[in-house]
């Protein structure tokens, strides 16, 4: 909302001064085209002296030709450099012109219409040899990229902004000739919200930039360990990669793209640190019987005696009856339990900032308090909107419900705040206590979770 409000602003502004806008927007066509028109008309005036056997009008024409070629170069040519690379950008083409590449084609272009108006034998030899080192720099990055096989190993468990080790592999199948200057690329579909807003007949690609090789021989393998840094949470999609070089003359940077197992990321959301007030939440300590072994007071089960067994656990009666040594096993009496509400209603904008930006530090924080408390031993179960997860601890159980949090969205369907209060009521009306993560205005929350529930305000 914040962008949609300054575009209107700049738009209102520009409408009370409409010339400056006017002229810089048409300024550069104009000037281009006066360029155009006086370098032909320059060049039309020495071709008619050469035939009229007129030297010095032939010389003087050539000499504006050029004068007018470098004016075009230095005025014209680098903003519609820069509009043909965004162009070449969007196509996604397989070749990609450097500046270099850019600087490199207009001298060659300055010295093919100089040998053409003029006739010289050495500037066509040294036309030819521009040309010959393009075609001789195409061939070298095609044998680059021919025969490359590439494989990367993404880590298991990945985390918003913070580094994450990939193992990068290109191997080269070539007999004879290496491979030199290839840069490896993550490619996959784009994700973003302004990529569905514009809703482009073609398919946008992101790619994402892996390792670079400086030299890779034939017949043989090159790996490297580098770190990923993945800002946002959520899915990374990876379909293929894309293998480019600038070899050998960094005029044309040449594009290989490559096939890949489709291979879905998930990128959590990264926990952060919590202040010491959770300590005094009243989570049931040693007031739940645990579903676990411990060294509690309640009889879990009975099992036969085992070497490493305490003597004082063995139980006489169930002994004499099943005449064989038999131990008892008591309930763990410090199992904690406690419940993780985030709530996905959408709110409108307030002066506490956008939902999307309160929506997010209630995801962090809600990862946050997930590692708290299961790293202090604590059952959690996680609840994100209506979606009501299952108890758990451990790493495997937190893992799985910074999984959820990773892709949870805002609810958009559920608007009612009755319906949200009573589903939410219903959710925490167990006997775990519970901590309530909402973007709700204060006091709209009912009693009956206020009750049993620790509410923090995004």
């Amino acid at each position: 909302m914040n962008r949609q409000v300054n575009g209107q602003g700049r738009r209102r502004f520009s409408s009370f001064i409409p010339h400056p806008s006017f002229f810089s927007r048409w300024r550069n066509a104009f000037l281009g085209t006066l360029l155009v028109l006086a370098g032909l008309a320059a060049a039309l005036v020495s071709v008619l002296a050469r035939q009229t056997n007129d030297n010095r009008l032939t010389t003087a024409g050539a000499l504006l030709s050029l004068i007018i070629a470098g004016l075009i170069l230095v005025f014209i040519v680098p903003p519609l450099a820069r509009s043909a690379r965004l162009e070449m950008a969007g196509l996604d083409l397989p070749i990609e012109v450097t500046t270099g590449g850019a600087i490199f084609l207009a001298i060659v272009s300055i010295v093919g219409l100089a040998a053409w108006n003029t006739g010289n034998n050495l500037l066509f030899l040294v036309f030819a040899l521009l040309c010959s080192t393009l075609f001789v720099g195409w061939i070298a990055a095609k044998a680059s990229l021919r025969d490359l096989v590439v494989s990367a190993r993404f880590p298991d468990h990945i985390f918003a902004d913070e580094p994450a080790p990939v193992i990068v592999t290109l191997r080269n199948t070539k007999r004879v000739v290496p491979s030199f200057s290839i840069l490896v690329e993550a490619r996959g579909p784009t994700s973003s919200k302004a990529a569905r807003k514009r809703k482009l007949k073609r398919k946008e690609h992101h790619k994402r930039p892996l390792a670079y090789f400086s030299y890779i021989p034939h017949g043989a393998a090159a790996e490297q360990r580098v770190e990923q840094l993945f800002p946002r949470r959520g899915y990374v999609f990876i379909n293929g990669f894309e293998l480019s070089t600038r070899f050998p003359f960094g005029f044309v940077r040449r594009r290989r793209r490559l096939k890949a197992r489709n291979v879905d990321i998930v990128v959590y959301p990264k926990p952060e640190p919590i202040g010491d007030e959770l300590h005094l939440l009243p989570m049931y300590a040693g007031r739940l019987a645990s579903m676990r072994r411990g060294v509690g007071h309640d009889l879990f089960s009975l099992r036969d005696y085992q070497a490493q067994d305490d003597l004082r656990h063995i139980d006489w009666k169930a002994t004499a009856r099943a005449r064989r040594l038999t131990v008892r096993e008591f309930t763990s009496e410090d199992e904690r339990r406690i419940t993780i509400i985030l709530d996905t209603r959408p709110v409108p904008k307030s002066e506490l900032g956008s939902f999307e930006a309160r929506f997010e530090r209630g995801v962090i924080r809600a990862a946050s308090h997930l590692k708290h408390f299961i790293d202090e031993g604590a059952e959690v179960r996680l609840i994100l909107g209506t979606e009501v997860g299952s108890s758990g601890s451990g790493l495997e159980h937190l893992y799985q419900c910074l999984r959820r949090l990773a892709l949870v969205r805002p609810d958009l369907a559920s608007s009612s705040a009755e319906i949200e209060a009573a589903q939410r009521s219903r959710s925490v009306s167990g006997d775990d206590y519970s901590i309530l993560l909402t973007t709700a205005a204060p006091g709209s929350i009912p009693a009956r979770v206020w009750r049993s529930s620790y509410v923090i305000y995004l």
